[in-house]
């Protein structure tokens, strides 16, 4: 067994290295001068900055900082700086002398990543750029991942349950979700507990079902979400996941806040519900007719008179009749009752909207016989 390890030793000979508390490079071996381009000895009491970079540096201190118990070193990764300017990824493993030694020193044994390091220096190139990307996109985005998976072969109701009270974190939310939320720009949003801002509610339990119909693939679901002052947020989401064997192992999408949009809409409508009352008010019968004739709107004293259901039949008659507009006329009309009575009747023209125009029709009930330039409103 020693020969097999004298002949792999000879024939790839270790990369060794060790470096003291102050920053200086004690040894190195002949084959790790070598990985890195320099001449047997020509690195020995150079500063460390010379062939470690800026995070391996970091790892290094931290480790003189806080010593290991028993000065085992395990797993250690690490990047070194070739005289080209190249890097060399290594894992490392070793001792850090500091009991008996002062200042405290660190031997490190180090195994290139080889084609490893190459693959994960393009898997952080390829994460670094999608990352800057989303950061500085102006849709928001986010992704919730699953530390304890979900399990969707099941009731719809116990899956609810899980979604909301499995361990769960925030894999990525760019500085847009931020926005959103009005997220100080001081907070990490990734490191805020999930339910912080996506509370378990009524509403949000029911955007959850409307995942598990959709097979959790949806567009504009809404929720509602918390801002970081504790208001709520309306907002609209865009919805993917990863299922793996009947696990949810996370969701992720895009948001956009309608908040705004939600209160204008509630304001609109109770707006058009107090124009409504109104008009329910006025004592004399009006009728909203479409550029198709057809009926959009009458109020109470219109239902009084003539009934629910007998706006299309008033519309065609005010058709047939070919009422000229801002004029009073008197014209004989069924009421609620069928009975045919004389209804002094006015038509205006209101633009709706560009090359669109609805008729709004009164009717008040002819007292006797007057003459059309005797009527008024």
């Amino acid at each position: 067994m020693m020969d097999i390890l004298n002949l792999l030793a000879a024939k790839a000979p270790p990369l060794s290295s060790t470096v003291s508390a102050d920053g200086q490079l004690l040894d190195l071996s002949a084959s790790l001068s070598d990985q890195l381009g320099y001449a047997p000895g020509a690195l020995l009491d150079q500063p460390v900055e010379r062939i470690f970079s800026v995070e391996s540096l970091r790892a290094l201190r931290s480790l003189f900082a806080n010593p290991p118990a028993d000065e085992q070193v395990n797993s250690l990764e690490l990047t070194l700086i070739r005289h080209n300017g190249g890097l060399l990824p290594v894992l490392a493993s070793g001792l850090l002398e500091w009991r008996a030694t002062q200042p405290a020193r660190l031997h490190l044994l180090k195994i290139p990543l080889g084609a490893l390091g190459h693959r994960l220096r393009e898997l952080h190139n390829a994460n670094e750029v999608m990352s800057q990307m989303l950061q500085s996109a102006k849709v928001a985005y986010w992704c919730i991942e699953f530390a304890e998976a979900v399990d969707i072969n099941t009731s719809t109701d116990e899956i609810v349950r899980q979604v909301f009270e499995n361990d769960s974190h925030w894999r990525l939310c760019n500085r847009a979700m931020a926005d959103v939320y009005e997220m100080p720009s001081d907070v990490d949003f990734d490191q805020q507990p999930v339910r912080l801002y996506w509370p378990r509610s009524p509403a949000n339990e029911e955007f959850v079902r409307r995942l598990i119909e959709a097979g959790f693939s949806v567009d504009c679901a809404l929720s509602v979400d918390r801002r970081h002052d504790g208001s709520p947020a309306y907002v609209e989401n865009d919805v993917r996941a990863t299922i793996v064997n009947g696990r949810l192992l996370r969701m992720w999408g895009s948001i956009r806040d309608v908040s705004q949009e939600l209160r204008m809409q509630h304001d609109a409508e109770q707006r058009i519900d107090a124009l409504r009352r109104v008009f329910d008010a006025v004592p004399d019968a009006v009728l909203v007719i479409d550029e198709q004739l057809q009926p959009q709107w009458r109020n109470a004293a219109f239902e009084e008179t003539f009934g629910i259901t007998h706006g299309d039949g008033i519309a065609r008659l005010l058709l047939d009749n070919a009422l000229p507009e801002r004029t009073w006329h008197s014209l004989p009309l069924p009421d609620l009752s069928g009975r045919q009575l004389n209804f002094n009747v006015h038509c205006s023209r209101l633009l709706i909207r560009e090359g669109v125009a609805w008729r709004v029709a009164v009717f008040r009930e002819s007292q006797g016989v007057r003459r059309a330039e005797e009527l008024h409103p």
